[in-house]
């Protein structure tokens, strides 16, 4: 059996040394422009608290997996409920930037990657300023691009089980 040298490494400073992220693929820049168009009108419909708009990039039987529990949300009426409660308990503005969206796309197929930021405060004053890791697939459906799962997390430190929402990308 081969010895596994221990480092320390210090997760909650985000010292840790990471390749640069690839570039994505597609096989049409046009259905790239089309899918980051897309994203960009859900921050929009995100940002002004629209529940019905936004439950419009999905399918029905979507599948996601959020920061809130449940573990997973499964359905069109589970997913509606989750985002009504999620806007109770930011009652006031609430903002989000996407940075390093990258795209995969082939054929009616097609995943997206990158990093959300929220800014907001939540019912109890609370000021909220936190990163997420975030990625999507998407299926092109009667010509239309629609998220089939969604998937939102934040990292975790596995000493104290606590999540990790002070972390910022790399360079920012």
């Amino acid at each position: 059996m081969k010895e596994v040298k221990k480092e320390v490494s210090n997760f909650k400073d985000n010292n840790i040394s990471q390749p640069p992220s690839i570039n994505g693929f597609v096989a049409s820049e046009e259905e790239k422009k089309i899918i980051l168009e897309k994203r960009e009108k859900w921050r929009q419909d995100f940002e002004a608290r629209d529940v019905e708009a936004i439950m419009s990039y999905y399918v029905d039987d979507i599948l996601s997996y959020d920061l809130m529990a449940p573990i997973q949300f499964e359905g069109e009426k589970m997913w509606r409920d989750n985002w009504i409660n999620f806007f109770k308990f930011f009652p006031a503005e609430i903002k989000i930037t996407l940075e390093d969206l990258t795209v995969f796309q082939e054929g009616n197929l097609a995943a997206l990657r990158g990093l959300t930021r929220l800014t907001a405060t939540t019912m109890d004053g609370n000021e909220v300023d936190m990163w997420a890791r975030e990625s999507n697939v998407l299926r092109k459906i009667d010509g239309e691009w629609l998220i089939v799962h969604d998937h939102i997390s934040v990292p975790m430190d596995f000493e104290n089980g606590m999540a990790l929402t002070d972390l910022k990308p790399i360079g920012v």
